[in-house]
């Protein structure tokens, strides 16, 4: 699925819950749905700032005013949605004080004012370049080589960006040291890694294969192969990863046999 087909589902999330919502008739179901729609209208404004390489939102509130910054959405619309994601939290952590007459009149403006929003958004992508070309991981993995070359044992680029997604915005890259992993070290390979992908550190994520719990670490380990000093320590790491996660889950399982002692 490409970058742009994802988008669009994400549009068709919203206007299915905006389906339910008019002809839903409990409050509690009406309820649900704004957060439903305001949740979904967030996350897609993410997935375009992530698709379009803008600054990473602090807050959920910051997503309207990067599109607004963008020239996707009007003043008005980016304050709107700041509001939303206050309400959204609102809505979640506080019922005893939402005043239910408000929130029925809301969700009538959310209707109109949600299907303008996404109207708005999906235009501002479509016809875009946002799908990487093909040859977009090996660059990054040539650029990551040129960075990590005589300073880690082991590298590999896992996550969203290896499979080359764009939506997935962070670089994620598994390291691992000669002498175990340093935190000083690891830290500023972060800095290396940033400088040469030419991205904000923020975007970079750097960690040590060896401090990972077992999931995780066999996730890494089936990444892209950046620097591979020796085959056969990746193999031995993948295979010590997969034993600890198949030993944890039948550990979860016995103890989930095992009768509670009153």
């Amino acid at each position: 699925m490409d970058t742009l087909e994802r988008v669009r589902r994400q549009v068709e999330l919203v206007e299915g819950f905006l389906k339910e919502l008019e002809t839903e008739k409990s409050y509690r179901g009406i309820e649900r749905l704004v957060q439903l729609v305001i949740q979904a209208l967030l996350d897609l404004g993410l997935m375009v700032i992530a698709a379009l390489g803008w600054r990473r939102p602090r807050a959920y509130s910051e997503v309207g005013y990067i599109l607004w910054e963008q020239g996707v959405l009007s003043k008005d619309d980016a304050e709107m949605l700041r509001s939303m994601a206050g309400l959204r939290n609102v809505l979640v952590h506080a019922y005893a004080l939402v005043d239910r007459d408000r929130i029925l009149e809301f969700a009538e403006r959310l209707k109109v004012d949600a299907r303008r929003v996404v109207s708005t958004v999906l235009g501002s992508i479509e016809g875009k370049p946002i799908d990487p070309p093909e040859e977009s991981v090996a660059g990054i993995v040539e650029k990551l080589k040129r960075a990590l070359s005589g300073k880690v044992t082991l590298a590999l680029l896992y996550g969203g960006r290896a499979k080359g997604y764009a939506l997935k915005g962070d670089y994620d890259v598994a390291v691992l040291m000669e002498r175990g992993c340093d935190l000083y070290k690891l830290g500023g390979l972060a800095v290396d890694v940033a400088e040469a992908l030419e991205v904000p550190e923020e975007l970079v994520d750097v960690v040590c294969i060896d401090a990972l719990p077992p999931e995780h670490a066999l996730e890494a380990l089936s990444g892209v192969p950046v620097i591979v000093s020796n085959p056969a320590l990746l193999f031995e790491l993948r295979f010590k990863a997969l034993l600890q996660l198949l030993d944890l889950e039948e550990g979860v399982k016995i103890c989930e046999r095992t009768p509670s002692r009153p």
